[in-house]
């Protein structure tokens, strides 16, 4: 970047984190709900050198580890206090805007660039999910910074950075396809990208197998993500089809579920997962269905009530998951433009496979808006600052 752009840049990031900054603030009254409480609860056991909390009197692994161990780092130098929890993910999405501002330099120019960052900067679900004691974010950075290193070609890096955004959430793997692609000058560098990629994620897998008995590679999620979707209840769900239910409310799975406490967690999730695929042999078109209407709630036209309600599970009031709604709408529309310009055309494909299977990774499974499209977001920032760019461009041209 020209030094003047250098200078727009780092104010567009300053004025970034001074919205988040300025959010937290705003928000004293901010509780944990949901899983905010399962990270808070592993972050202090950890900060307290007590290791990971144990869930229902077992060891787990349930919560993918890489942001309880970010939320514990920041509770050991400034306490366990919400507002520093908040604080540095302001600055987690604050890189974020960097890391948009970044890849859009890399694929298309400086323009498009900076209209990237300024739309990230104040683009309200981003803002939403970064002001939570939530993990999306940090995955959502280690993605990113995954993506720009593969960029470079810089495989070693990209590994380690894909490795840590599979320990932020596990559906991340498949992104390991990509950015193979990404690297690949002959074999060699995807070998080194998937080595370091596997090399970060297997301590945390040794440490299952060690508590557990059982091989979990990152996460026992799959099969409680599975039961709560693909039930009786769920699926007959009138107001909110094929919406996923609290296994607390599912009758299906009852027997499974009353055994909870003295069942191995690794077990359950085997026995849950194995349960939900026999319902959806016995259902075969309900993985359609679920997928017809996570789709339209990813997109938040899965009804209004529905769209506020699950953003407030990032805490986010009804004004707050309203006006982020109308957001995304607004740079879904200006995405849409985008996507059909050139320079969108000129991206390469592995880039656009991203969001894809970042969407496929849940869309069978449940979606939760704003925070199970953050993946998904800042594809949707840059495909705006692409029409936006254009439209610019145009105008430059006029007489």
């Amino acid at each position: 970047m020209a030094f003047s752009a250098r200078r727009l840049a780092i104010a567009i990031l300053v004025a970034a984190l001074a919205i988040r900054v300025a959010w937290v603030f705003a928000t004293p009254d901010y509780r944990l709900v949901h899983d905010a409480l399962d990270y808070n609860r592993h972050a202090i056991s950890l900060a307290n050198g007590d290791g990971f909390a144990l869930s229902y009197g077992r060891e787990t692994a349930f919560r993918p580890p890489a942001y309880p161990i970010f939320l514990a780092a920041v509770y050991w130098i400034f306490g366990p206090s919400l507002e520093w929890a908040r604080l540095a993910n302001a600055l987690v999405g604050t890189g974020i805007v960097a890391l948009i501002g970044v890849i859009s330099l890399q694929v298309w120019n400086q323009r498009v660039a900076l209209i990237a960052m300024a739309l990230g900067a104040v683009y309200i679900p981003l803002i939403l999910v970064g002001q939570s004691v939530m993990s999306e974010p940090l995955f959502v950075l280690c993605m990113l910074g995954a993506i720009a290193c593969a960029l470079k070609r810089w495989a070693l890096a990209a590994g380690v950075l894909m490795g840590l955004a599979i320990l932020g959430r596990a559906n991340a793997l498949i992104l390991l396809l990509p950015l193979a692609w990404a690297v690949w000058k002959g074999p060699k560098p995807a070998l080194i990208m998937i080595v370091a990629a596997a090399l970060t994620v297997i301590p945390w897998t040794i440490r299952n197998y060690v508590v557990l008995d059982q091989f979990v590679p990152v996460s026992t999620q799959l099969g409680s993500a599975l039961a709560g979707t693909y039930n009786s209840e769920a699926m007959n769900n009138k107001e909110n089809p094929a919406a996923w239910m609290s296994l607390k409310r599912v009758d299906d799975y009852r027997p499974i579920f009353n055994r909870l406490r003295e069942t191995n967690e690794a077990v359950l999730e085997k026995q849950l997962r194995s349960a939900s695929l026999d319902y959806i042999k016995a259902h075969p078109g309900a993985p359609l269905k679920v997928a017809w209407w996570t789709s339209r709630r990813m997109l938040d036209l899965g009804g209004w009530d529905w769209a506020i309600h699950t953003a407030g599970t990032v805490s986010a009031g009804k004004r707050a998951g309203a006006a982020g709604i109308i957001c995304f709408w607004v740079f879904a529309i200006l995405a849409v433009i985008g996507a059909f310009t050139q320079r969108a055309r000129e991206a390469p494909l592995w880039l656009w496979s991203v969001p894809l299977l970042m969407y496929l990774g849940v869309v069978f499974l449940v979606v939760e808006t704003p925070r199970y499209r953050m993946a998904i977001d800042p594809f949707v920032i840059m495909l705006a600052a692409l029409a936006i760019s254009a439209v610019a461009a145009k105008r430059t041209k006029v007489p």
